[in-house]
């Protein structure tokens, strides 16, 4: 009888367990597309400045569409647009591109924004003046040396990782090297601060890079080396798990650093650089020094 009560004051005691939190619903994955007459960067990063306020219900997924002149081109963006349920956000100065999507809005099953208009409106009324809405006249606002650095730096997100390969010959500097030797950062670096346009191509062991590689004269071409011990440690600390066997370990490291110097040898006037010891922006530096930028 006593086992019986100390049983039943157990159950009396026992704290009911709490329920399980909901899972949590994963941010919804929403397509943005920027458009403009003129490079986009603008309009691009106050789209960012919004929508990051956004975090944790929405994953937006971001395509800027630079330079575009025509209604052609505008319908192919939208078709897109409309089929990804996306949102687009503009700036367009031609008069007769912002009239025909200004009658798109109520056409077709996309969100339209227009971030230049409201703008133009608001100045125009206060001073009882009218925009010229003429496209040609940006050059003059922004500076030749601003819309040449928006295109560097647009080029050289564009021919990102092996990217961009038709259009290879249009570089300024192309970068060579195994994985994480800072190809992308440093292209970044030398885009934003030296007006460069930049490619990076990986190299890998046993992959033959492009052929067009060796042929091209005009951009200059710099192979990024490193000790193979710090590149272990470089890899180890970034990809702790999930990864290639070999990824992280030094005689794989050596093999592939090997490859990628045999690699150096074949193209003639290469400038190879050990990276080892040397930040970002030393290595940057190195480059741009003799490579001129706009």
């Amino acid at each position: 009888m006593a086992d019986k009560d100390q049983r039943a004051a157990g159950k009396a005691g026992r704290q009911p367990k709490a329920p399980k939190a909901p899972a949590k619903a994963k941010p919804l994955r929403v397509a943005v597309h920027v458009v403009s007459d003129a490079t986009g960067t603008g309009v691009e990063r106050m789209a960012r400045a919004a929508l990051v306020q956004f975090r944790g219900s929405l994953a937006p997924v971001f395509t800027r569409h630079s330079f575009v002149k025509g209604v052609r081109e505008l319908e192919q963006i939208l078709e897109l647009a409309e089929a990804q349920h996306a949102v687009v956000i503009y700036t367009i100065n031609d008069q007769k591109l912002r009239s025909w999507l200004e009658g798109q809005q109520y056409q077709r099953d996309v969100e339209l924004i227009d971030m230049l208009g409201p703008l133009l409106r608001r100045i125009g009324r206060r001073y009882r003046v009218r925009p010229h809405l003429d496209a040609s006249l940006l050059p003059r606002a922004l500076g030749d040396k601003a819309l040449k650095l928006s295109q560097c730096i647009d080029f050289t997100l564009a021919h990102d990782d092996g990217k961009g390969l038709d259009t290879l010959g249009q570089a300024d500097v192309i970068l060579l090297g195994v994985s994480r030797t800072s190809k992308t950062p440093t292209s970044v670096y030398l885009s934003i601060h030296h007006c460069l346009k930049v490619a990076n191509i990986p190299l890998v062991k046993g992959v033959e890079p492009p052929a067009k590689l060796f042929r091209l004269k005009r951009p200059r071409k710099v192979g990024l080396v490193i000790s193979a011990s710090k590149l272990a440690q470089v890899r180890r600390r970034r990809f702790k798990e999930n990864v290639l066997e070999g990824y992280y370990d030094v005689g794989s490291i050596a093999e592939e650093l090997a490859f990628a110097e045999a690699v150096f040898a074949r193209i003639p006037g290469i400038q190879v650089i050990d990276v080892t010891d040397h930040t970002v922006e030393e290595v940057a530096n190195l480059i741009a020094a003799g490579t001129q930028g706009c």
